[in-house]
């Protein structure tokens, strides 16, 4: 073998050999327990990788750049205290973040029981299911689909309990919600077959909530429209005096109810302050309504409030009263009282 030829023979296998450690460098990957990566080939989804992996089949390329999924969430921002977009995928390198976050959707309504609204805080912290990410490479809106199942179990939860029992099993909600998360999953994993998962773990849950002030915000404005959030001042009056036109004290269900409940277990003194508070309130609407230009209002005694008055009760007493007897003795006389 001549000498020329053991040169070619070499430098074809150093060749080789260079584009072998190319391609190995090339497609080499190492999935962690925090991160890993999605593949895919001509049939769509194919794996998700565990541990160090060489990609060997040619057709097989890792998920990433412009057309990958969206897998994003929607969580707090420190800095501003608001909201803002997380990507639990590097666009760049495909790399997915399996590490655990806090979800935190936009405040939400959910009705209880009573049919009381409340709107609704949540955080729920969840981490993606490395064997489940097919699910996460089907869904075209990934937070769309976790806000919408973080708002379905917390509203469901909420709607089986009264506004007041609501209070005091904060702690209960959240379990149901996680619980019923969990079940979701479950349900939607390809062996139940009946929904669809969203390849993520749900850990923990937690929430605030808050009531609307349905009592100083009217629901309508003078036009009949709803009143808007940024209401000016001038606006909101003009509701309020709508709301007194249709009477004095005028309440729908729900706020009567939620009266129900500021009077349930109250002692006779604190029930007592609280009629005169708003028996006070009721006389400040009436002077208003008064001193409001342009109407017309009879108003009887009892709605003014003076039918069984003290005053009144003690001035018909005095008016009633018979004269006082002669004194005797030629004595002399007290003057004649009158109203």
């Amino acid at each position: 073998m001549s000498l020329a030829l053991m040169i070619s023979i070499a430098a074809l296998v150093g060749v080789i050999l260079l584009a072998a450690i190319l391609y190995i460098w090339r497609r080499y990957y190492e999935a962690r327990y925090d991160r890993t990566y999605m593949t895919q080939d001509d049939r769509g989804f194919r794996r998700a990788l565990e541990g160090k992996v060489v990609l060997w089949d040619f057709d097989e390329q890792v998920v990433r750049g412009p057309t990958a999924p969206h897998i994003e969430f929607v969580a707090l921002d420190p800095a501003t205290g608001g909201r803002r977009t997380v990507k639990l995928m590097d666009p760049r390198t495909g790399a997915i973040n399996l590490r655990p976050h806090y979800c935190a959707p936009l405040p939400f309504e959910a009705v209880t029981a009573d049919s009381h609204k409340v709107i609704v805080d949540a955080r729920v912290q969840f981490s993606l299911n490395r064997a489940l990410l097919k699910h996460v490479y089907e869904i075209q809106e990934f937070s769309l689909a976790v806000e919408s199942r973080i708002q379905s179990a917390f509203r469901a939860e909420i709607g089986k309990r009264n506004d007041e029992d609501l209070r005091t099993s904060l702690q209960e909600v959240e379990r149901g919600a996680v619980e019923r998360l969990r079940r979701d999953e479950d349900e939607g994993d390809e062996a139940g077959e009946r929904g669809m998962a969203l390849g993520v773990r749900f850990h923990t849950a937690n929430f605030t909530y808050t009531q609307p002030d349905e009592f100083s915000a009217p629901a309508m404005s003078v036009s009949g429209a709803a009143l808007p959030a940024n209401a000016t001042p001038e606006q909101q009056a003009a509701a309020r005096a709508l709301a007194r036109a249709a009477g004095v004290l005028t309440l729908r269900p729900q706020q009567i109810d939620q009266l129900a409940d500021v009077f349930k277990n109250r002692d006779p003194a604190a029930l007592a302050a609280l009629l005169a508070i708003m028996d006070m309130q009721t006389r400040q609407n009436i002077a208003e309504a008064l001193a409001a230009s342009g109407q017309l209002l009879v108003l009887t005694p009892q709605d003014l409030g003076l039918i069984g008055a003290a005053a009144q009760r003690d001035a018909l007493a005095r008016r009633v009263a018979p004269a006082p007897a002669p004194v005797p003795n030629g004595g002399a006389h007290h003057p004649e009282q009158r109203i």
